[in-house]
């Protein structure tokens, strides 16, 4: 019996299974800032430091969803306007913090929350725009 072809299905699925398990955004190394997870926490913070809250809701288990956040913040002028204005949040769309905001859209692809400095909700939409929608976006975003 030729041990080999159990162990290659094994090795595909330990590899497939390792390879589908997370999908994280990593902001210290595509942003150069780091970013919490505590919306509540970040949200009392913008209100103590006149910051903005941008928070991203994504299902890391989903293939490509830290992908279309990357898309929107792709272009360098994007990130530097996100590190000057922004505090940042990496959450899933179970937070209790924005659960409500979510409601039933679609859950297929990331979306951003934006927080004012008095902790209202400024606007929300897909964070799936691509790098010069996102552009357009953090710069109407950053000229208020």
């Amino acid at each position: 019996m030729n041990a080999r072809g159990p162990l290659f299905a094994l090795t595909l699925i330990a590899v497939g299974c390792t390879t589908a398990i997370a999908d994280d955004f990593d902001a210290q190394s595509f942003l150069g800032m780091s970013a919490g997870n505590n919306v509540g926490a970040a949200i009392k913070r913008g209100e103590k430091d006149g910051k903005r809250v941008l928070v991203f809701a994504y299902d890391a288990k989903k293939p490509g969803q830290a992908f279309h956040i990357e898309g929107m913040l792709d272009l360098e002028q994007n990130r530097q306007l996100v590190r000057d204005n922004f505090l940042i949040v990496l959450t899933d769309f179970k937070d209790r913090n924005i659960r409500d905001q979510v409601g039933d859209e679609s859950q297929t692809r990331p979306m951003f929350f934006l927080f004012g400095t008095d902790g209202k909700l400024i606007q929300k939409g897909t964070a799936a725009v691509g790098a010069g929608s996102g552009n357009k976006l953090v710069v109407e975003w950053t000229e208020k």
